[in-house]
């Protein structure tokens, strides 16, 4: 009877440390949600550019934000989804708490970035879990295109190819035509033609012709 009292004994010990344990492991919440773009295109001004959504905290108005979070992704298509892991006791009670977007290029210039102040409440019952974040385009000045082609745009839908294009040459000449299609054999260069299959994808690479 004494050794079944023990190893009971030994059993709840065991099992109140693994409970201990258990609830000393830092607890993640996720704030998840999209970057949206209204005002244009789908695709990105550039490509290859990186987002960047921060959760910081912006209680000091007269002081650089505290960043509590970050999430990096690639800036691919509008609307952009995200997902930040962040714990509890990174948040000061009563703190004001936002979310900062950027997208930049690959040379590091900013791109796109929210134009005012997106609250969230990141902890308790009424806390922050999804969100929409808009953006504005603060490059205006597309890169000067020194390319004929693009290969990277086989896959997506036509007339996002045609915006995309459209931005980085400031070509008004650019148009879908469904494969197979009857089209003139004159030769321009500011002029590029996406072929799309019947969905209307993008089914051969764009190029000045």
């Amino acid at each position: 009877m004494n050794i079944l009292f023990i190893v009971i004994g030994i059993i709840y010990f065991i099992a109140s440390n693994d409970a201990i344990i258990l609830t000393k492991k830092e607890q993640k919440l996720t704030l998840r949600g999209r970057v949206v773009f209204s005002s244009g295109s789908h695709i990105p001004i550039e490509p290859n550019g990186i987002l960047t959504v921060e959760l910081q905290d912006t209680t000091l108005a007269d002081a650089p934000a505290r960043v509590i979070a970050r999430n990096i992704g690639k800036a691919i298509r509008f609307p952009m989804a995200f997902a930040i892991k962040y714990s509890p006791k990174q948040i000061i009670d009563g703190s004001l708490c936002s979310l900062h977007v950027t997208i930049r290029n690959k040379n590091d210039e900013l791109l796109y970035t929210n134009d005012y102040h997106i609250s969230v409440n990141p902890v308790g019952p009424n806390r922050t879990k999804l969100i929409d974040v808009p953006v504005i385009l603060v490059k205006n000045t597309p890169p000067v295109v020194k390319k004929t082609q693009w290969p990277e745009l086989v896959g997506i839908n036509g007339k996002d190819a045609v915006d995309l294009i459209k931005q980085e040459t400031g070509f008004s000449s650019v148009m879908t035509i469904e494969e197979g299609s009857p089209i003139t054999l004159d030769y321009r260069m500011d002029r590029v033609r996406v072929f799309v299959n019947k969905k209307g994808i993008v089914a051969s690479v764009p190029s000045i012709s």
